[in-house]
Order: C-alpha cells, then structure tokens, then sequence
C-alpha cells in the first residue's frame, strides 16, 4: 500500500485526481469562486468539502465520509493517494469498488462504549453466529475470535495493515487473537464480506478483517475509562496514550495502551448458579432436574459398570457442595434409577476470565526523496487471563482389597477430588510484530517491496490439577480415602496428589513480498490499470504440553501437544479493466504452494461494477478460495476432549425410545491426520449500492458460499449414527464399548468430508436528517439474513440449519447518533431473534433431526452520551445494556446454560471515559 505522503503522483493518478477535482469543481454554487483564495481554492474547496444535503451524494459503499476525513488530514491541496482498499491490490483514489467492503471506524467504536477490538467485531451483524470469546474453562482461555458467515474463526482471515498476523497457538493455530490488537492503535476496521482467496490466499473463504493502524497523528491523545456493572463480576478499567510528531520528510507516531476485565464466576449470576428441585423423601433429588450439578462427586459403579452403589454418607456431605442424587432417566450412569453423588461445581468456578492487556506501538515514516519512500511499524501486545475451574474430576478405582473400601469389591469412583482445591490457569500470550515497507515510483510504476515478522507466544500455569497415578497408589494403600470426605488424608498425601501443569505455544511468520502497480495499456473506454506480485512466507508453530500431561497422567486436563513448520510461497496478479462505459471488471489470480501435504490451490476471481446511474451502483463477484490445513491438524498428538451425545445404540437395545435416550458426555480422544487435503469454495454474490433519496443511501448485497472437501472432525454423535445404520467407520476412528454395551471411549479425527453451503443477505441503510438549529440525526441500520445453512456430512440428511440451538437466522443493529452543539447522544439496539433450544431424534427415523424448544430473542440497548469540551477534550458516559437484558438461556446446554459465542453476561454497565488531545 502507499505509505510515502509527499512523492510524485504517476501520472495517471494525478489525471483522476485533477479530473475529480475539476468535476467538484464544476457543480461548486455560482459566487463560490470569489471566498479567498480564488479560482485554485475554489477547486481545493469543492475537493474536499463535505456536499451540501440538497445535492445528490455519490453512492459510495465504503461510505464517503470516511475518504473524506482522510483525504483532508493529507498535505498538498490537489494530490489524492492511492489507497489499497480492503480486497483488492489496485490504488484507488476512491473508496469504491465492486466488493462489499464495510468499514468500522475509531469514533464509531468508542460511540459504542466498547473498549476493545474483540468486543466491537463481536457485536457486527457479519458475526452470525457468535465466535469463542475468553471464557473460563477452555483451553483457548483468555482468547477471543471472530467468525464470518458463521463459518469459522480458521475460515476468517483477519489482517493488520493489510498483512498476515500469527494466529493463536493456544487456539491452535485456528484463529488472531482479536485481544492482542490494541484499539488505541487503531484508525479503522475495514470488513470485506466477501471471500478473497484470489487476493490473500488462505483462510479468506468467509471474508476478510483488515484493522487499519494510526498513522499521521500529530500532537498527543490522553485516554482513560472506567466501568461498574450492576451484577457482580466484569468491572473494567482502561487508559492510554497516543503522540505523534512530524518533522520535514520524516514522521513518527507512538502509543501504548492497558484494559483490564475482571471475572464473571458461575455463582455471580441466577441462571449459571445450582438449583434443586423439591427432594425426594429418602433426601435424594432427580438428578435431570438439577442444574449446576455434576454426577462427579462420589458416584460409585461397580467394576463393570453395570450397577450403582450408594456411597456412605460421610462420601457425601451438602455441606462441603455434595448432594444425593437418583439418576431418573438414566443420562450420567447409564442406569435408570441409579444412585449417584453430585457436586455443586457452580460454587468455585469462573465463567469468564480476567483479562488484562497492555501494548506499544511505534510507526515511523521517512521520505528519502519524491519518490522513494520508507515506512516500518512495530508492535507488542500482551494479554493475561486468569480462570478458575471447580477441583478436579476423574473416575478413580478403588480396589476392594483397600482398607477404605466398604464396599467389598472392586468399584470406580466418578470423583470430585474437593480438598486439592480449585484449578487455576494463569495465561499470558505475546505477539510481536515488525513490518518494515519500501516504497518506490518510477515514471508510471509504483513499487512496494517489505518484509514482516509475526511471533506470537504463549504460557499457561496451571495448579490444583490431579497427579492419576499417585491418587491411585493413595487410593489402593488407603492413604486417600474418597468415602469420607472430612478425612480424605493427611497433607502429605494430598500434597502428592496434586501436580502443576505447564504450556507453552508460539506461532511465528517470517514474510516478505513484493507488488508493482502501472498501467497496462489504454482501451477505448479507459486505462488498464494493474497489479502484480509475489510473496513467500515460513511458518513455525508448537503448543507443548508437559509430559505428564502428554502422557496423560493429570486429571481434569484435556489437550495435548501439537507442532509443525512449513514454507509457503504464492504469486498474484490483478488487473482492473473499464470495459463498457461506466462498468469497470476486476480480475484477479493467485496460487499459493505449501511445502507439506497441503500441496497448492489456484484461486481465481472476477468481480465488476456497473454505475448505471449518478446515485445507483450494481456489483458482482464469482470466485474460488481454499483453506489449507492447520498445521495442528495435521500434526497434532492425540488429545481428550468430553464430547457429548446421544447413544441411540444402547438406548435402543435397552427399550428407551429415540426421543427420550438422555445426551452425556463420553471420553473422546481426537488424533491427527497427515494426509489432509486443502477445503476449497466457490463463491458469488451481488449487490446494489443507492442513494434514492438526499438524506438516505443503503448497500444489499446477496452472497453464497459453498465449501466443498471441508476439513471437519467427526463428532462423537456422528460415529454414533454411523454405527447405528451399520456402516463401517471411516478410517482412524472408533466407538469402544465395554461388556456392557456401553461407551468406554470414542477415537475421532479431522477428514476431508464434508460439503458446507450458506446464503442470505447483507443490507446497510443510513440516513441523515438535519434539524436545524436542533443539530443533525444520523439513523443507520445494518442485518444479515442468513437463507441457508448446510451441512452434509455424508452421515445426516442434509437440512437447512437456520434456527437451530446457536443458528439465529438473521441479526440487527440500529444506530441513532444526535449532534447538537458539543453534544452528540447514541443510541444502539443490538437484536438477535429467538431460535430453538435443542435438536431431538425424529420419529420414526432418529436422523430427522427435529427443532425443539425455545430460546428467547435477545434485544440489548446501549445510550451514550459525548460532550466536545472547549480544551480538545471529549467526555464518553453511558450505559451498556441499559436494561439489563444479559442472556437468553437455555437449559438444554451445559453450564453455564447460555450460548457463551453469541451473547454477553456482563448485564447492564454503566461506564466513562475521558480523551484529552493537546
């Protein structure tokens, strides 16, 4: 991208410039001309002034008043640069093309009231679906992600100045750690709703995330807030800092930034807490009318699993969070019936995390000459989560020869080892990044030549965690007893029990690459303008687990280690060609080649633009993408994971009908795959951007998207149905039951098998009303309607998705920004509508997955209100949430019984923030 401010202008684009200037020029007001500065600052004028709104204002899809702030920070009254925009390679001079390109702005952000780049994405309609967020309790702990489409965070490639940044290794590789971006550093986010394989390669199959850093600030920017929820858990604090200096040829700008979010724990909130329903006369409760209880408390099997004992009542104290439970319908033991031993996890654990961030940032500019040009921009962004898990579970045996033992046989415990204390993560996760540019024109040529290293690292700490082997030495000698949980054993004993885990992760990119921009030739409507380039990129990645959880020997842990390198090199061209007046055609090509089983991919793509009318824009695109395999997925080593589902098989065979055969949990161990193939797409979409009205302008855009050969891990319930219809499972996979019939285990991997189809719809509507002396509303409306949302798996019927648990089929958001005076109030309605609350087997056939349930539709409001102070200050109160509406739960999940992607726990949250510039 151009970076040099101050260089000769090809001539060509110095022509568009003096052409557009010339046409503001000649639909300036007669008189104009005759303010100070005559004829030349008549056009400068009309250049850069906002249009007066009685005039039509040219459509624009990237909306105009953002070109216009930053063509009028530029020195030099008659030079435009050239600007990469988001999804193409080609400089424009506007802001304007035939993709649909959305763009999030610093002021719209801080309008918002929220206090990160994570947060703000989150909330954008183009978010279907959710995405993970730093929440207690994952393995991704203290990261956040973003998913476009609703197709994945590893399918939503999220730039930083229009480069590649290292993705999460604690993620493992699957997605950019929006927490790591800081947005004191940032200047815009441009959204590209479009794939864009063609132009970055990998990963762009949902759409494209560019976060645009400061560049040209000059003075320095004081920032500081704070907020206090109402509920319990997530006050927040923020400050930072920005200055920036220009001196001759040479310019530099520095920040640094802090936010710091404390946790939300399970028991802050009424919905996430335990609840019991009225007892039993024996003092027991129904165990599928709890919530918040876990059967891993002191739930006792005999050695094949094929009864329940009831555990003594000093293995099962209420006072120390353990209550009597009857398993009713049979979905933890597998027994209808059967005795069981719950634990109140709800007491200790954390939903979210506290999250602290810090970061700097320097960018600095030189321009050697006219045309050459030198920019390099460094950043460090740190984030420290902590997150709090109830003591550790695990299924202990107990021999019958243990002089603990009252039972006189062998049994298994389903344990909840309370007195080693609550499981603790600390993270902490680093990205460094240095991208030096070199900038260069010659005659009709720019040249653009840099290099970027991307590191990203990461460390875990994890304490209170169970040491398997020494619990069960405890156990057979009698040193632990877990039947009386007043006196499990002595210190020493405990203290061997218990075993701190480690973790430590890095992704790193070392890149660089090269673009030459010129003009081709000339066609009779207009000049060929293109762009070509090459790039080449080595990737680094590992996430090492310690060994004895390699080994796996810790209880309550899941994951394991995984790593990989490789190279990768790709070559691109695109050209913009004015083939008929008023309709411009955008080709552009790429291949990129990896060095492991990832092999190539051509990804083409051809999008125009027809300006049928002054105020009318209609526009299209059809391309291929691709994805290539995570290194993690083709390297990683065996890992668990507590995957849940419905087991139709035993069910059946002991006379439970399909619809009533209870969800549970199973041991499920996911291996890697290293012979996977790259998932490639076919995309297209269309759309038209018009200004029917002076005061009101809307884009609506279709798109549709289908990946063919997606990298998907079989889920446990698929090998489930699989089994049940009698088909072989597929290679790599298992479903190992015991005597019983049982499950004892599931081994799952990743494969090129499924086909993923989406479509719907994408519309901006903004609006502007000047009142006169009572200031000016600007109303703006943006939603994404989901049509279709397919999965075929080759298992499931295929079925259109939207509505289902965590599938809204569309999402809204209302913006009512009111100027008057120094004074500007906001008003944000954010509305995602209800869907169902669980999928049920069909009858007759339990593959006919049916909609059941209900989860209420969620319509959340934040107000602002700003005051412009006489010394460059700016006063931000507000209310998030304003009415408290929090979650829409739904009781058929797990704990804590909300879609922890979609919505937002924090309930109402009043806040302030000031900014003074000097």
């Amino acid at each position: 991208m151009f970076s040099n401010r101050h260089r000769r202008r090809a001539p060509w684009l110095r022509l568009t410039a003096f052409a557009a200037a010339l046409a503001a020029f000649a639909s300036t007001p007669a008189g104009a001309q005759t303010q100070s500065g005559g004829e030349d600052q008549a056009i400068v004028d009309a250049l850069f002034a906002e249009p007066a709104t009685d005039d039509t204002i040219p459509v624009d899809p990237m909306r105009a008043e953002t070109l216009a702030q930053d063509v009028a920070e530029q020195d030099g009254p008659a030079e435009l640069d050239a600007i990469e925009v988001t999804g193409s390679r080609l400089g424009r001079v506007a802001m304007e093309g035939a993709l649909p390109v959305t763009v999030i702005s610093r002021e719209e952000i801080l309008a918002s009231g929220k206090i990160s780049v994570a947060d703000a994405l989150r909330a954008s309609t183009f978010n279907s679906f959710g995405s993970f967020t730093s929440i207690s309790g994952s393995s991704g702990q203290g990261q956040t992600v973003v998913s476009l489409r609703g197709l994945g965070s590893n399918r939503t490639l999220v730039l930083v100045d229009g480069r590649r940044v290292a993705t999460s290794p604690s993620l493992q590789g699957s997605g950019v750690d929006l927490n790591t971006i800081p947005l004191a550093a940032v200047e815009r986010i441009e959204l590209l709703s479009d794939g864009a394989s063609a132009i970055y390669g990998s990963d762009a199959i949902g759409g494209v995330i560019n976060v645009i850093l400061r560049k040209d600030y000059s003075g320095v920017e004081l920032a500081a807030g704070i907020g206090r929820p109402d509920n319990p858990g997530r006050d927040e604090q923020d400050a930072s800092i920005v200055a920036g200096v220009a001196t001759g040829e040479s310019r530099m700008l520095f920040g640094a930034s802090y936010t710091n979010m404390e946790p939300i724990f399970l028991r802050d909130r009424d919905y996430s807490r335990s609840t019991l329903p009225e007892p039993n006369p024996d003092g027991s409760y129904n165990f599928s009318q709890t919530t918040g209880l876990s059967g891993f408390g002191n739930t006792v099997f005999s050695a094949d699993f094929s009864r329940t004992l009831r555990v003594p009542d000093a293995g099962c104290v209420e006072s120390l969070g353990f209550y009597r439970l009857i398993d009713d319908v049979g979905n933890f033991t597998g027994i209808q019936g059967g005795d069981m031993c719950g634990f109140d996890f709800t007491q200790y654990a954390a939903d979210t995390t506290k999250l602290t961030t810090s970061s700097v940032f320097v960018k600095y500019g030189y321009d050697i000459n006219l045309d050459l040009g030198f920019e390099i921009t460094a950043t460090y962004a740190q984030s420290e989560s902590f997150g709090r898990f109830a003591q550790a579970p695990d299924l202990l045996f107990v021999p019958g020869t243990a002089p603990t033992n009252p039972f006189g046989e062998d049994v298994f415990v389903a344990h909840r080892f309370e007195p080693l204390g609550t499981r603790d993560n600390r993270n902490r996760s680093g990205v460094f990044s240095v991208l030096p540019v070199l900038t260069y024109t010659y005659d009709l040529y720019d040249f653009e030549v840099g290099a970027r290293i991307s590191r990203f690292t990461f460390t875990e700490l994890g304490s209170g965690y169970l040491l398997r082997s020494a619990a069960a030495a405890a156990a057979e000698s009698g040193a632990y007893n877990p039947f009386d949980l007043a006196n499990p054993g002595d210190e020493d004993t405990l203290n061997s029990m218990t075993v701190t885990t480690t973790r430590d992760g890095l992704t790193e990119y070392r890149e660089i690459f090269g673009t030459v921009r010129a003009p081709l030739f000339e066609m009779p409507r207009g000049t060929v303008y293109s762009a070509f380039g090459a790039e080449y990129r080595q990737e680094r990645f590992f996430d090492k687990y310690d060994s004895q959880s390699e080994a796996g020997e810790v209880g309550g842990s899941a994951g394991n280690s995984s790593g990989g390198k490789r190279n990768a090199y790709a070559v691109f061209g695109e050209i913009g060609l004015p083939v008929y007046e008023a309709v411009e055609v955008d080709v552009a090509a790429r291949y990129d080649h990896y060095s492991d089983a990832a092999g190539g991919a051509f990804s083409p793509k051809v999008s125009a633009r027809w300006q049928a009318r002054d105020n009318l824009t209609v526009r299209g695109s059809v391309g291929k993408g691709f994805r290539a395999p995570l290194l993690s997925e083709l390297n990683a080593k065996d890992s668990f994971s507590a995957e849940s589902a419905r087991d139709l098989v035993t069910c059946r065979e002991a006379g439970v009908p399909d619809s009533q055969c209870a969800e549970a949990q199973y041991n499920t161990f996911i291996t890697a795959n290293p012979n996977l193939d790259p998932e490639t797409s076919t995309q297209f979409g269309f759309g038209i951007a018009m200004q029917p009205l002076d005061w009101a302008d809307f884009t609506l855009d279709y798109f549709n998207i289908t990946i063919e050969d997606s990298l998907t891990t079989y889920s446990a319930q698929s090998l489930i149905f699989r089994e049940l219809l009698g088909q072989p499972l597929p290679e790599g996979t298992a479903v190992n039951r015991r005597d019983t019939g049982a499950i004892e285990s599931i081994i799952t991997t990743t494969d090129n098998i499924a086909e993923i189809h989406t479509q719907g719809f994408d519309l901006s509507l903004n609006t502007r009303f000047e009142l006169g002396d009572w200031g000016m509303l600007r109303p703006s409306l943006a939603a994404t309607w989901v049509l279709r949302y397919e999965v075929d798996d080759g298992v499931l019927p295929v079925r259109n998705q939207v509505d289902d648990p965590g599938v809204p089929q569309y999402r809204l958001t209302a913006v009512v920004p009111w100027t008057f005076d120094a004074f500007t109030t906001t008003w944000t309605a954010s509305y995602i509508p209800a869907t169902a609350a669980s999928l049920d087997p069909g009858d007759p056939d339990p593959l006919d997955l049916q909609q059941t349930g209900h989860v209420a539709s969620n319509l959340v409001h934040d107000v602002q209100l700003s005051w412009e102070s006489p010394w460059n200050g700016t006063l931000f109160v507000g209310v998030r949430d304003l009415f408290d509406r929090g979650v829409s739960t739904n009781f058929n999940l797990t704990s804590p019984f909300y879609d922890q992607t979609l919505y937002d726990p924090v309930g109402r949250m009043p806040y302030a923030r000031f900014v003074q510039r000097f």
